[in-house]
């Protein structure tokens, strides 16, 4: 088993929760164990010592029987009777005889220690009599065998308990972390196998646990945005390229041109220079574009600053008008001003590539209409042409990078299928959203509108 494995450390860390939890239960198990049967031992030896010393001091000592000193005494507890000096006058045992001794010691009143000899242990209760019929000391000694033997057994079941209680679990864990890691290794498995044949694959997994079929969904999801993303940008590789080879080979071609025989002829180079002249300004003009596409995916984040929509489309409006003075220009504003946090010169951009877009696609009615309108939390800016229209089957796409219509009356008109897209981004990184509707053969309109 891989020591990094998933399955390891989940085996490992449930046994090592497992066996410190045991350990610590059967500690204080044991020691809370152990100190009531030492209470119950202590009792025992107090209990023999106290009516042994209440039997002593109640009548004189020639007239206490044997069966009254071992009524008092517990199974194999002893007895000792000393004088004042020391001697040993009398010492009785129960059960089983007991050959241990223990050393004189006056005391002042009732005292009880331990005392350890070899593999056994005892408690010695000591207590001064002081009475009429007798004045000495009275020691008992209380062996802990049996406390001994108990606390001894309960750590040998608390061993081999302990001992099959982790085996269990450690086997438990084990066939547990097998089926828990199963699906992992199945979806890594098919991971796998989608490094290897590419965007096209998913997870074809149902693990019926929550965490790793949502996982699963997350992973599939992710793997279609990254398809798109990629299938976006090859097809944005594959426009640029040709929107950019396309003019170089024009200039290649005049190049050319001037180089056989346009030196001594000035109309082929003169014609030959501004064709040129023109088609490096359609490539300036397309890479200004994609960089401003490709910076920040459009995002902008000058310092904006509150204008009125109102006059802004006015402006531009009334200087599309002087450039175009054929054009109908129809303005329809809302009454009242409407103030918007943005830059200036975004709006600017935004409403010549529209006004662009309108001027270039109709050019027979010539008429184009531009309205404002405020609502209560938007408003929107409007413009419509009467011109070549769209069809219904490519609205959705107008806005995709490169897209055209009519792609060879676009390329005449100089267009390169990147103003949409960069006006829909400056847009949306207002907050804002665009749409179109249209009518082929009659007229195209679009809509732009921005939170207030």
């Amino acid at each position: 088993m891989n020591r990094n494995s998933l399955k390891y450390r989940w085996l490992r860390l449930s046994t090592l929760i497992i066996t410190i939890t045991y350990l610590i239960f059967s500690s204080l198990l044991i020691y809370f164990t152990s100190v009531y049967l030492k209470d119950q031992e202590d009792r025992s030896l107090k209990r023999s010592l106290e009516e042994l010393e209440s039997l002593y001091e109640s009548q004189p000592i020639n007239t206490i029987g044997q069966n009254e000193i071992y009524s008092s005494l517990y199974d194999r507890q002893k007895m000792i009777l000393y004088t004042q000096g020391g001697d040993v006058v009398y010492s009785a045992t129960t059960g089983v005889p007991m050959d241990l001794e223990s050393e004189f010691e006056p005391v002042y009143e009732q005292e009880i220690s331990q005392m350890e000899t070899g593999d056994s242990s005892y408690l010695i209760g000591r207590v001064n009599i002081d009475s009429q019929y007798w004045n000495g000391y009275l020691s008992v000694i209380h062996p802990l065998d049996s406390y001994n033997s108990v606390i001894r057994m309960m750590m040998f079941i608390a061993i081999i308990v302990g001992f099959l209680s982790i085996l269990f679990t450690s086997i438990i864990s084990y066939f547990f972390s097998t089926q828990m890691v199963k699906p992992i290794r199945s979806i890594a498995n098919q991971l796998k196998r989608i490094e290897s044949e590419g965007f096209s694959e998913r997870l074809k997994l149902k693990t019926n646990t929550e965490e790793t079929d949502y996982m699963v969904d997350s992973f599939n999801h992710m793997m279609d945005t990254l398809e798109e993303s990629y299938n976006q940008q090859k097809q944005f590789v594959e426009d640029a390229s040709h929107e950019l080879r396309t003019p170089l080979q024009i200039i290649q071609g005049h190049l050319k041109l001037i180089s056989r025989w346009g030196k001594h002829k000035p109309e082929v180079l003169d014609e030959s220079l501004d064709i040129s002249i023109d088609e490096l300004k359609r490539i300036n003009k397309l890479v200004e574009e994609l960089l401003l596409l490709t910076k920040n995916d459009g995002k902008m984040n000058e310092n904006r600053e509150e204008i009125d929509i109102n006059q802004e489309v006015r402006s531009r409006v009334n200087s599309m008008q002087k450039v175009h003075p054929d054009y109908t220009f129809s303005l329809d504003l809302d009454p009242s001003p409407i103030k918007f946090m943005i830059n200036s010169y975004h709006v600017e951009q935004m409403l010549i590539i529209f006004l662009d877009n309108a001027i270039k696609y109709d050019t027979q009615n010539k008429h184009i209409i531009v309205t404002t309108e405020k609502k209560e939390d938007y408003f929107d800016i409007s413009i419509m042409d009467h011109g070549i229209g769209i069809p219904d089957g490519e609205i959705e796409a107008i806005f995709n990078r490169f897209y055209r219509v009519d792609k060879s009356r676009s390329r005449q008109q100089g267009g390169n299928g990147l103003g949409l897209s960069i006006a829909k981004k400056l847009i949306e990184n207002y907050k804002g959203n665009v749409w179109l509707e249209s009518a082929e053969g009659k007229f195209t309109k679009v809509t732009i509108r921005f939170p207030i």
